[in-house]
């Protein structure tokens, strides 16, 4: 069968390491959109986190965000699906960081907040020099976090631990016993990202093509880390990148190139029908 839709990750795969698409990307991807191939920005960021450049490329219709939680029409300019946090979920996430004392971010109609602290300064949370510039320029302050999301518990896209690397891996595995009807991913060492159990780009990525009536087998992923992980094996052509985590590596189908080396463009000429 022929490839009818390219799903991607977007920080670590079809970005660069600046948040560009390299020149042999654009080339790539503009072959695939003139064979008529669905481009799928698939991302843990908040709709409104993505790139202009990537919402309105050439080609791209559909977007997944908040790993799964949400699929926006681009032409619409709105939401087509969500899969939202249950109201239990976020009440017992509350809990866990007024025990732990972590930040907390979440994400409400594409729209990510933050506490003040955090968001004023990020880098003493282990935020890159990149991501604290991004995080000041996405996250909405709110100065009392745990109360905020309780005033929206039904209205939550997903939920955001930012944690030291040694509370990550005490809490990672624990966290979807103690937090009832979720699922627990990561797509940058310093956070534990939470969404509905039903989420997950893998589901939603596949609840997007029954809609377009494309099959598994017409598809390809790509995809750096663990949070990309169940898209790549939803797909006939997933592809981790060379740069991804060794969980992505392990259970992706295919390896392909690194982020800085056209990954994603050396993955599709691999398959594309010429």
């Amino acid at each position: 069968m022929s490839i009818r839709l390219i799903a991607s990750d977007l920080d670590g795969t079809l970005l660069t390491d600046r948040k560009e698409l390299s020149q042999k990307t654009k080339e790539v991807l503009d072959l695939a959109v003139q064979r008529g191939i669905h481009i799928v920005p698939t991302t843990g960021r908040s709709f409104h986190s993505i790139p202009e450049f990537v919402r309105n490329y050439p080609g791209v219709e559909y977007v997944i965000t908040a790993n799964g939680g949400a699929v926006y029409s681009v032409s619409e300019g709105r939401r087509i699906y969500q899969c939202l946090l249950e109201k239990e979920s976020v009440e017992a996430a509350i809990a866990v960081r007024k025990r732990e004392n972590m930040v907390l971010e979440v994400v409400i109609d594409g729209i990510p907040y933050a506490e003040e602290e955090y968001v004023r300064d990020p880098l003493p949370y282990l935020a890159t020099e990149y991501g604290a510039r991004y995080i000041k320029a996405t996250r909405t302050p709110v100065k009392d976090i745990c109360r905020f999301a309780g005033e929206h518990a039904e209205e939550l896209d997903s939920i955001s631990f930012v944690c030291s690397y040694e509370d990550k891996e005490r809490l990672y595995t624990s966290l979807d016993k103690e937090i009832p009807n979720i699922y627990v991913t990561s797509s940058v060492p310093n956070l534990m990202e939470i969404g509905h159990k039903d989420a997950g780009k893998g589901k939603t990525l596949l609840w997007l093509m029954k809609k377009l009536e494309i099959s598994p087998d017409e598809a390809m992923a790509f995809g750096d880390a663990d949070n990309d992980i169940s898209m790549l094996i939803a797909v006939k052509y997933g592809m981790a990148m060379g740069n991804g985590t060794e969980n992505c590596r392990k259970a992706a189908p295919y390896v392909t190139d690194t982020n800085e080396n056209d990954g994603v463009a050396k993955g599709i000429l691999q398959f594309l029908q010429t």
